[in-house]
């Protein structure tokens, strides 16, 4: 509920109704606005702190901060499922199930979903598509007993996101590893990409609001697809 009011609210910068300088509803009237409890709110403004779009005057509440609009305009939510977020950026992607198997987990995965070295985790390999193009390739690891069902009653070509969300595990936090790549050889060839293309490669591992993992990602997207921006911002608070 908190990412939902935060989210409502940045749409609301994003439009300009609510312009720099401008007030955020007090705690109580933001309960009464969504229906929700004063920690859900301050959660939601907790959040929109961290992203550097709103600052806390003590004594008068919390404002937006100047160039707010156009940091919503150039970022992306880093804990939207891959579908939510080449649907927020205009694309329409259809998923293609590459492959699953099992096999031995690395050493973080089997620490993040608390594994031995005798156990197996599922490698689900799916291409994200739009109008015949490549815009994402996304390697899922998942421990099985963990999924929202059985193996063979999952929807691979569909937002396993949205499959843990009607469980009630939505994608809460998680932390990315960022780093430049070349596609591999048998992807150039499979979706005709130019071999020059540049893309960016994320993994790390996402989990759910009482910290539980879900799964880990591998994802590598077309460099012109996604684009990552950095607010850097001092709280004075914490000198």
């Amino acid at each position: 509920m908190a990412q939902q009011v935060r989210d409502d609210l940045r749409e609301q910068m994003r439009s300009g109704s609510l312009a720099a300088g401008s007030r955020l509803p007090s705690e109580p009237d933001c309960c009464r606005i969504y229906g929700v409890s004063r920690a859900t709110v301050r959660e939601a403004y907790r959040l929109l702190e961290q992203e550097g779009l709103v600052e806390v005057r003590h004594g008068s509440g919390r404002f937006v901060l100047p160039g707010a609009t156009v940091l919503v305009q150039g970022s992306v939510n880093l804990v939207q499922s891959t579908t939510a977020i080449l649907r927020d950026l205009g694309h329409d992607p259809q998923i293609q199930l590459i492959g699953i198997t099992e096999r031995t987990p690395k050493p973080e995965e089997a620490e993040v979903f608390g594994l031995s070295d005798a156990d197996t985790v599922l490698h689900v390999e799916r291409a994200y598509v739009s109008d015949g193009e490549l815009l994402t390739h996304a390697i899922n690891v998942f421990d099985s007993k963990r999924l929202p069902a059985p193996v063979d009653e999952m929807k691979w070509t569909a937002s396993v996101a949205e499959a843990f969300a009607a469980t009630g595990r939505d994608i809460s936090a998680g932390f990315t590893d960022i780093s430049a790549t070349l596609l591999p050889e048998t992807l150039i060839e499979r979706y005709a990409v130019p071999p020059a293309t540049a893309w960016l490669h994320f993994s790390g591992p996402l989990f759910d609001q009482q910290r539980r993992p879900l799964w880990w990602s591998y994802e590598t997207w077309r460099s012109d697809v996604r684009v990552l921006r950095v607010v850097n911002r001092r709280d004075p608070d914490n000198v």
